[in-house]
């Protein structure tokens, strides 16, 4: 067991959290592959499925529309609009998010361990039983976002969604980041509710008031400290992600210039390739940080408020 168990600053906070990552790096990175696969299989059965919806209830408004059966147009923009809304909220993101929870759930399971200086195990046997208590914090999250969702509704529905995206796109796009920064605010509150159903087994709203308790009385720290970590994870993606597109170019480049034969164009296509999965891969070692980020701060918090480095060290924690 780890001896340097005790309340963290931001800065060590966030170095902890990489020495976790680093030292459970390949069951995170093993991880992060199998499920992106089961993932992927299951995006392209469920796009097939969205849009074989989305394509009849586009044929219907078409029929609707110009049909002399029907008679005049039953569906116009802002309605067509408010129904693709309300069907990607009501399909989709509820997958997406089930998606991303369960995903940091099983990085939050890898990271607990390692964070108290034990070895890391795959999570497999545990995430099929904590699916129904992670879906569960999802829905009460849902549940405490429906003023925000209802005032994204009702911006659409009158009709000034239309406006704004036609005449002012910038003060469209100016109002949709000040919404998301609020909502991204305010679901700091609830930030902990994942790992509080993976480590307590909490469900629904106990989840998030057990998210509140352990954030209470430093919630615009972590806020800071959360967007910080963000950045930063955003930063490296993006410098992984422009250094091979400009491998990838400056390879094209040079066998365009130089080699027109068709063993240049086969170079081209290979290195197309390996950039492919180069991005897969870059996709997978990104994948857990959001996972291990929360389990650290959690695992931090309980320690700061609750004396769990103590706990811990007297042995009656098992992580």
């Amino acid at each position: 067991m780890s001896n340097d168990l005790y309340p963290m600053n931001a800065a060590e906070l966030m170095d902890r959290a990489v020495h976790v990552y680093k030292k459970s790096f390949g069951k995170q990175l093993a991880f992060s592959a199998i499920f992106g696969v089961i993932t992927y299989v299951a995006s392209v059965i469920l796009s097939f499925v969205f849009l074989f919806v989305i394509g009849t209830f586009a044929g219907f408004a078409f029929f609707s529309a110009f049909s002399p059966i029907f008679g005049t147009s039953v569906v116009h923009t802002g309605g067509a609009i408010l129904a693709t809304m309300l069907l990607l909220l009501v399909v989709v993101t509820p997958f997406v998010f089930l998606w991303y929870a369960i995903s940091s759930a099983g990085h939050c399971v890898i990271s607990g361990p390692v964070f108290f200086g034990f070895k890391s195990r795959m999570p497999f046997k545990q995430l099929p039983r904590m699916v129904g208590r992670i879906f569960s914090a999802l829905i009460a999250q849902a549940v405490a976002s429906l003023p925000f969702i209802g005032v994204a509704v009702l911006f659409i529905a009158s009709g000034i969604f239309e406006i704004l995206i036609v005449r002012a796109p910038w003060f469209f796009a100016l109002i949709n980041f000040v919404f998301l920064v609020l909502l991204m605010i305010y679901l700091n509150a609830f930030s902990l509710s994942i790992a509080v159903a993976v480590f307590e087994k909490k469900t629904f709203f106990n989840t998030l008031i057990r998210s509140w308790e352990l954030i209470r009385g430093e919630f615009w720290k972590i806020a800071g400290i959360r967007l910080v970590w963000l950045l930063s994870v955003m930063v490296i993606y993006t410098a992984l992600y422009g250094v091979l597109a400009l491998i990838t170019i400056l390879m094209s480049l040079i066998v365009t210039t130089l080699d027109m034969s068709a063993a240049g164009v086969a170079i081209v296509g290979i290195t197309s390739l390996v950039a492919i999965f180069a991005s897969i891969a870059i996709t997978f070692i990104i994948m857990p940080l959001d996972g291990v980020f929360a389990a650290t701060l959690y695992f931090n918090q309980r320690i700061k408020k609750e004396g769990l480095d103590i706990e811990a060290r007297l042995g009656r924690l098992l992580p």
